[in-house]
C-alpha cells in the first residue's frame, strides 16, 4: 500500500522547488475536485496560504531582517499547511497511488517501512530578551525525521488555549508577550505520523 510523501519530485529541497509543488497540488486538486469534496485544509485556504508566501518572498528580495523573518514565518505556515492536507489525503487515498497522484502528491514505493511517531523533544530552552520587552526566543533540539516544529505558549496558570507557532527551524523567536509576566513554553516535532509529543513545559517570566 502507498503512503503519502512530502517528495517534491525535483532534485532541490528549497523553496521554489516547495512553491511550484504546491501550485501543482491546488491545480490537481481542483481538476479532481469530486474525489476530495471535503479537503481539510480546503484549495482556497492554501491558495491564501501560497499567495502570502509569494507577496512575502517578493517583499524580502531586498534581505530586509523583518521581511525575511516574514517570509519564513508565511513559508512555515504553507509547509504546515500541505502537511495536514497530506494526512487528509491520505486517509482519502486508504492506500491507492492513484488517488494521492490525482491530489499532486507522490505516493511512497509500496511495501515501505511504516511511518513511526516523532520523538518527545529531549529538551526547550527560553531564552528572555532583558533590553527589548515582550521578546523570547524559544529553542529545542535538531530532529532529522521533521517537517516542522510546533512550537506552543500560554500565561502561567491560565486556561486559556495555547498559542501555536510552527517553523521549519528548531528555535523561534516569539514577539508581543506582555512585559513582567510568567508564560509557560512546550514544543513537538511535527512528522509524518499524526501523533504529537510535547516536551516538559518550562515556564519563564518575560521583561
Amino acid at each position: 500500500m502507498s503512503k503519502v510523501t512530502l517528495k517534491t519530485g525535483g532534485t532541490s529541497n528549497g523553496e521554489a522547488q516547495f512553491v511550484r509543488f504546491v501550485e501543482n497540488i491546488i491545480v490537481k486538486l481542483t481538476e479532481n475536485a469530486d474525489l476530495f469534496t471535503d479537503a481539510d485544509p480546503s484549495i482556497a485556504d492554501l491558495e491564501q496560504a501560497l499567495a502570502k508566501v509569494k507577496q512575502a518572498q517578493a517583499d524580502a528580495a531586498y534581505r530586509d531582517k523583518r521581511f525575511v523573518v516574514l517570509k519564513n514565518q508565511a513559508f512555515a505556515a504553507l509547509k504546515a499547511m500541505v502537511y495536514h492536507l497530506s494526512l487528509y489525503v491520505e486517509r482519502q487515498a486508504n492506500g491507492d497511488a492513484a488517488v494521492i497522484l490525482a491530489a499532486g502528491f507522490n505516493p511512497s514505493a509500496r511495501g515501505g517501512i511504516g511511518i513511526e511517531p516523532a520523538p518527545r523533544p529531549k529538551f526547550l530552552s527560553v531564552e528572555v530578551n532583558a533590553r527589548i520587552p515582550g521578546i523570547t526566543t524559544l529553542k529545542t533540539s535538531y530532529w532529522k525525521g521533521n517537517v516542522a516544529y510546533r512550537f506552543e505558549y500560554r500565561k502561567k496558570n491560565s486556561d486559556v488555549d495555547w498559542t501555536v507557532v510552527t517553523s521549519t527551524r528548531s528555535n523561534v523567536t516569539i514577539t508581543g508577550l506582555e512585559s513582567v509576566q510568567e508564560y509557560e513554553f512546550r514544543v513537538a516535532y511535527v512528522g509524518r505520523h499524526p501523533q504529537i509529543t510535547y516536551s516538559d513545559v518550562v515556564s519563564s517570566y518575560v521583561f
